[in-house]
């Protein structure tokens, strides 16, 4: 089967930058497939997004949708569905007006769109706007509202670039159920982008992890936490009032530790298998334990390990 998306060895340099903005980045992504996408702020996603939208071309590599390359004008891009952080309206028209100018652009008889637009209003709460001019919109319904352009024409492939920056909670949950629907019903590939870890976390089968133009890790979500994010035990001493000599074992055993109230929170890597000879050695000591809770370490964890060990290389 072909694959929504391949990227074969990536590489995006602009004049005058010191280093590669997409630096020698393969990835595939599979039809029908959620994928987040998840860097900190000039780790090239941006970039990538305009790459795989044909919007600016490779210094290197290749990028294929559906088998084809992004070119302008080429049938592939017709069936891409594009949520950018900057606004493409017109803010002096109303919100109707602007998705029949959008309609057009994809070769859309807006007699047959118009049906479309309503229903994508309608869910995302903006079906009493179709006559408000674009600029009385708040921040988050104009966001709302580049997620029904983007959604025109039922795309195969939909990339959403940071799209609920500026929505509220419920904005963001009408959109995480649209989108769920829109899979559900036609098989729509996602390639999705958010600062938001914990969407990601929630809609996306896979996340790739990116920084400075490079793909550090890809995997599910708990995958990555599992793999990467740094394990937690909180232990109670017996003596609540004696937290120290448990906090110092587990710092002389290269875990961290942070003491409240006499609980010792100790954070590491492999903290569920090298905390019971810690623990030994307490009761050696003469000292014991009451209890012990570990909790799974998050997306956000690995996520913030894997930048800051990749950037002390």
């Amino acid at each position: 089967m072909t694959a929504a998306v391949r990227v074969e060895n990536l590489v995006k340099r602009y004049a005058k930058m010191s280093r590669n903005a997409v630096d020698d980045i393969s990835f595939e992504i599979e039809d029908g497939a959620v994928v987040g996408l998840l860097g900190p702020n000039g780790a090239g996603k941006t970039t990538l997004t305009k790459l795989l939208c044909g919007v600016t071309t490779p210094t290197a590599g290749r990028v294929a949708l559906f088998g084809a390359e992004p070119t302008v004008g080429s049938l592939t891009k017709r069936h891409l569905g594009v949520v950018h952080q900057a606004a493409p309206f017109d803010m002096m028209l109303s919100v109707l007006d602007n998705l029949r100018i959008a309609a057009a652009f994809k070769d859309l008889r807006w007699r047959e769109a118009r049906p479309v637009a309503q229903e994508l209003l309608d869910t995302l709460g903006l079906g009493r706007a179709t006559a408000q001019l674009v600029f009385t919109l708040s921040g988050g319904e104009r966001r709302r509202l580049q997620v029904v352009r983007a959604l025109l024409g039922r795309p195969r492939l939909l990339l959403l670039d940071e799209p609920s920056a500026g929505m509220d909670v419920s904005g963001r949950r009408r959109m995480w159920e649209l989108l769920r629907d829109l899979r559900s019903l036609h098989g729509t590939t996602v390639l999705w982008t958010s600062h938001y870890v914990e969407e990601l976390e929630r809609n996306c089968g896979r996340v790739l992890i990116i920084d400075r133009g490079r793909l550090l890790e890809h995997g599910s979500p708990r995958e990555l936490a599992e793999r990467f994010g740094p394990q937690v035990a909180l232990v109670l001493p017996a003596d609540a009032t004696r937290p120290e000599p448990l906090a110092d074992l587990a710092r002389k055993a290269g875990l961290q530790t942070v003491t409240t109230d006499g609980l010792v929170q100790i954070t590491g890597r492999d903290v569920r298998a090298r905390l019971p000879a810690i623990l030994t050695r307490l009761r050696s000591d003469g000292l014991d334990v009451t209890s012990v809770e570990y909790r799974a370490p998050s997306l956000e964890d690995a996520f913030l390990d894997l930048v800051e060990s990749h950037r002390d290389h």
